[in-house]
């Protein structure tokens, strides 16, 4: 049986299976580099695709499949799938925009919400009046001044309806329904920026073909249901609010009034399965009352039991976060230290994701 590896692509930063037959990203082209002791599975299988008989990619339609594998595999193994960052997603429009140039189309609808970032940008880039769509159809937002006038004296003959991405069909088949009457008499065409193996035939543009899981920065923490199914754990710094400066890191009054003031980097109501933090349990209360102020709702919140900042340095974080990771069963834990992502990776049987590192790894 062929050795699997994980590799990331140097050009798109994805994170992909490889088996030593092809040196190019399966996303964007680009020759991909090992990353050392990012191991996996070692199996034979079939592409789901096409069924051409592979080792985890196939070299026949370029599918990033997952292969039939024995039971009693770790939740690790069946959670890889590249995580879509900020910067990917915009990069990944831009190159979509500039695929549609010249095919005739002369409007955008973006489906809301996430949609609406991918029409935005793609109507600025070529030039086009912007909609949004609602239950009762779609809806002008603008296209400044130069596209204005066009739009007033015109309505679309070859429109977009576009959305980030498409796994189910679900939003697409009720934002087809709102469009109504205007679907044939605009012309529209559905689109998507990454889009599943089972709904590419079901839409008429795409850029990227994404097997699930996959991971999308914009959405990970929103989704409550994948949170407690997962039984996620996160990090606290660098995960739910900016980390703190050396300066500001001086376990006194610096500190505590950072900790006060700290922003919160996800969104109000964000239900989150496990927090596990490197902070002293002494700070408890400020950090408890931080989370309620921002509505953030957990089921466990563990703080170190080191009396100060100088024991906790003494010991090894990645170990304390990857053994409480392990009692709660948690089988995805977000990690913003890319050192200790390591350490967890090799303690505990759950998947890790780092955004430093561009996504999830795995033994």
């Amino acid at each position: 049986m062929a050795e699997i590896k994980i590799v990331q692509c140097k050009k798109c930063k994805s994170v992909t299976r490889f088996n030593g037959s092809s040196g190019n990203c399966i996303w964007c082209g680009e020759n991909v580099q090992y990353i050392e002791g990012m191991m996996t599975y070692s199996d034979s299988g079939r592409c789901e695709k096409c069924g051409t008989r592979i080792d985890g990619v196939c070299s026949d339609c370029n599918s990033n499949t997952y292969v039939k594998r024995p039971s009693g595999l770790k939740a690790r193994e069946i959670l890889i799938g590249p995580y879509i960052t900020w910067d990917q997603f915009n990069r990944d429009i831009i190159d979509f925009s500039d695929s549609l140039k010249g095919k005739g189309y002369d409007a955008v609808i973006g489906v809301p919400r996430s949609g609406l970032v991918v029409a935005t940008q793609m109507s600025i880039r070529m030039g086009l009046p912007l909609y949004s769509i609602g239950e009762y159809g779609p809806i002008y937002l603008g296209g400044g001044l130069r596209v204005r006038k066009r739009v007033i004296e015109s309505i679309p003959k070859k429109a977009l309806l576009v959305e980030d991405s498409t796994a189910s069909g679900t939003s697409v088949s009720e934002a087809v329904r709102w469009m109504g009457d205007e679907m044939e008499s605009w012309g529209v065409s559905i689109a998507a920026v990454y889009a599943t193996p089972s709904q590419v035939k079901n839409i008429d543009e795409y850029h990227r073909e994404l097997e699930l899981p996959h991971w999308f920065e914009w959405n990970l923490m929103w989704n409550n249901y994948l949170m407690e199914q997962l039984k996620i754990a996160v990090d606290f710094d660098g995960i739910l609010c900016p980390d703190f400066t050396v300066e500001q890191d001086d376990d006194g009054w610096r500190y505590l009034d950072a900790m006060k003031k700290a922003r919160c980097l996800v969104p109000k109501g964000t239900y989150i399965h496990a927090i596990i933090t490197a902070r002293l349990e002494k700070y408890r209360p400020w950090t408890e009352e931080w989370l309620g102020k921002f509505g953030i709702k957990y089921k466990h919140l563990i703080m170190g039991g080191w009396e100060t900042k100088t024991e906790r340095e003494r010991s090894c974080i990645g170990s304390y976060k990857a053994g409480y990771a392990e009692k709660l069963g948690c089988k995805l834990f977000i990690e913003s230290c890319p050192s200790q992502a390591v350490v967890i990776k090799d303690k505990a049987s759950c998947a890790v994701l780092c955004p430093e590192l561009g996504g999830s790894i795995v033994k």
